[in-house]
């Protein structure tokens, strides 16, 4: 017999965990299903997320293995721009820890989880959705697929793709330069038009990856032997890690009452590839929208504009940076080190506007303050 629910959630990623657990806790009943038997594990990701997010969502805390208060960003030669906070303002965190540990709150309140269960299809009679996985069916007056990079449901139910995609590359070393803090590197060498990055993540353990509109893993071996003079002909090619992430935001994000939602939107920062932060705001916003739906009926399209009207500026501001940075060669990003060391004051003006999840006003100001110095137009 099938059962039916209010919702179900298409992936048991921290975005599809939190949002079939908010579900629930608004009383309603939610199958939570997702094609892996383990939850979180084999996840690639560099696993940093901002204090702001734990405390806004009440993450689980017990993923925590690095508390981060600096970050210090290298030029090609060397140089180093240091940003110190008062306070610590990221996390890194174990994913396998993090992911089953929102799972486990979802099922705490009644969430009906379903693993090993690969959904193939999706179907609507009416105002019922059937969920068709390769073991059973599961009805529901809405859906919401939180399949990450995953797409292969959104065409079959009228959902768009992103229009690109960035490629991350990463390796997890057993060595540590600090607890505290990340290195990004920022060199067209490994990096074309983005930056590489070093992340403590426990006591002896770093994150090592790169990020760029390129796939492969040479970029990722070219940073190890530049950066940390590590000869890449050491590693066994499987140790590195790749995943595509979506760049810009799907053309539709719901048909009826089928929602896509995190990374199965887009909804990524363009800057830097983190999905977490972005998909549990816009989480918040379709149980908001879920809920008045199922409890008194009417439509879901104002999800699309809510979401798009709180994201579309830091969205815009990231695929603009990643252009304007793809034109820039080592020089000019060497000229820039030396203009911002050289007039320190700007440190002063700079690091006010920094903010781990908000990144466009700080990209604004550094365009306008810049652009002349790099022939940058204003657009």
């Amino acid at each position: 017999m099938r059962k039916k629910y209010d919702v179900v959630v298409v992936g048991a990623g921290p975005v599809g965990s939190y949002t079939a657990y908010r579900l629930a806790d608004y009383g309603l009943s939610v199958c939570l299903i997702d094609k892996k038997k383990e939850i979180g594990k084999d996840v690639i990701c560099a696993g940093v997320i901002s204090k702001r997010a734990f405390k806004k969502f009440d993450l689980p805390g017990e993923a925590i293995l690095s508390r981060i208060d600096s970050a210090t960003f290298f030029s090609p030669s060397g140089k180093r721009l240091e940003y110190n906070s008062n306070d610590v303002f990221a996390y890194v965190v174990d994913r396998s820890i993090f992911d089953s540990g929102l799972a486990k709150l979802a099922k705490r309140v009644g969430v009906d989880v379903r693993l090993n269960q690969q959904v193939t299809d999706i179907k609507s009679s009416g105002k019922v959705y059937t969920v068709v996985s390769r073991r059973r069916r599961y009805q529901a007056k809405a859906v919401v697929l939180a399949t990450g990079v995953n797409y292969d449901l959104h065409k079959k139910v009228g959902l768009g793709r992103p229009p690109r995609f960035l490629y991350g590359s990463q390796i997890e070393l057993p060595f540590s330069f600090s607890q505290t803090n990340i290195q990004i590197h920022i060199n067209k060498k490994f990096a074309p038009g983005s930056f590489g990055w070093v992340i403590p993540a426990g006591t002896n353990n770093s994150r090592v990856g790169v990020v760029l509109l390129r796939r492969g893993k040479i970029w990722l071996k070219k940073m190890l032997e530049s950066c940390l003079s590590f000869s890449a002909d050491k590693l066994n090619d499987s140790e590195i890690k790749i995943k595509p992430i979506a760049f810009g935001p799907v053309r539709k994000s719901i048909r009826g009452r089928i929602i896509a939602l995190g990374e199965a939107a887009g909804q990524i920062k363009t800057t830097t590839g983190g999905g977490i932060f972005f998909g549990l705001l816009c989480s918040e916003i379709a149980v908001e929208k879920l809920v008045k739906v199922i409890k008194e009926h009417g439509s879901l399209d104002d999800y699309e504009l809510t979401w798009r009207s709180a994201l579309a500026s830091e969205i815009d501001i990231g695929i603009r940076l990643r252009r304007i940075a793809g034109q820039l060669n080592n020089d000019e990003i060497e000229a820039l080190f030396d203009f911002v060391k050289k007039h320190r004051f700007w440190v002063d003006l700079l690091i006010p506007r920094i903010d781990f999840d908000y990144h466009s006003n700080f990209i604004f100001f550094c365009l306008k303050s810049f652009g002349s110095l790099l022939k940058i137009p204003e657009d």
